[in-house]
């Protein structure tokens, strides 16, 4: 039989995953050993559903749901507006080991590099001289911060000469980097990342860039240097911004979009190159 989930944070029933939410729980009881996904639920897991439930054919299993069902059975549900960020929260809470800040094996960590409590460097990170991290991020393998980014004038003759790099790199609290993400540090200022900021793989933030709170970047997402991006921005899978430009708050850059001026707050971007589909409806998400 298909076992949910390990839990790390000792016991757990179902009334606590209600208690710490904030609302009260329907139907049995449960002791809770991990979580499952909706469409294989185990007995004793944890399961969301955007849905309302009717199946019978459950039990054991603790529901976070929308609405509460006809149906409850030898099952437990517990009735929130939002299931999946409720789950969410519930399983970093309850089925998530904590670590200590950690580093990794064959991670290189610079001179004078400053690193908050909580945070954990994953394998074969790269953190180059004086950069700053805040508590409880998360670096993932094979991550690079740091490192001169790339920035070229011209001789008469058209060789190229390098621009000396000599700002940093500063993060702040609970952000995280995918794996082969890169933030290169500023050139005379710093490149500043700011806290609850989220990259998936693949991500490249170049210098100078100004990242503002809650902010997230999808796999491959490239944004130039001394770009700006306002507070809870989402940038698509394989999007591109061009230097110096300015993002406004709330606004989301579609797949793939080349973004070539400056965007306003909640704004919807997307093609190649972006252009205004329309502003972004009130709440967060994609």
């Amino acid at each position: 039989m298909q076992r949910p989930l390990r839990q790390y944070a000792g016991s757990c029933r179902a009334s606590d995953i209600a208690r710490f939410l904030g609302t009260e729980l329907y139907g049995n009881e449960i002791e809770l050993m991990g979580a499952s996904p909706l469409n294989s639920p185990c007995p004793n897991s944890l399961v969301f559903s955007k849905v309302k439930l009717i199946n019978e054919c459950f039990n054991n299993v603790c529901f976070i749901v929308p609405e509460l069902p006809e149906v409850i059975g030898s099952n437990a549900f517990i009735v929130v507006k939002k299931p999946r960020l409720s789950f969410a929260k519930a399983v970093q809470e309850f089925f998530v080991e904590r670590k200590e800040k950690s580093i990794g094996q064959f991670s290189v960590i610079g001179k004078d590099v400053e690193i908050g409590e909580g945070t954990e460097i994953r394998h074969h990170v790269v953190i180059a001289d004086g950069v700053k991290i805040g508590k409880d991020c998360l670096i993932r393998s094979h991550v690079v911060i740091g490192e001169e980014g790339f920035g070229f004038d011209y001789e008469e003759d058209g060789t190229p000469i390098r621009v000396p790099h000599l700002g940093n790199v500063v993060i702040g609290d609970h952000v995280e980097l995918g794996n082969l993400t890169v933030v290169a540090r500023g050139t005379l200022s710093n490149t500043v990342i700011c806290s609850n900021v989220k990259t998936d793989n693949l991500v490249h933030i170049a210098h100078n860039c100004f990242i503002h709170e809650n902010s997230l970047f999808a796999a491959c997402a490239e944004v130039s240097g001394s770009v700006v991006i306002g507070r809870n921005c989402w940038v698509g899978p394989g999007a591109s911004i061009k230097q110096k430009l300015n993002i406004g708050e709330n606004s989301i850059i579609g797949v793939g979009a080349v973004v070539v001026k400056d965007v306003l707050p909640g704004s919807v971007m997307a093609g190649n190159p972006a252009r205004f589909l329309r502003f972004r409806e009130a709440g967060y998400g994609v």
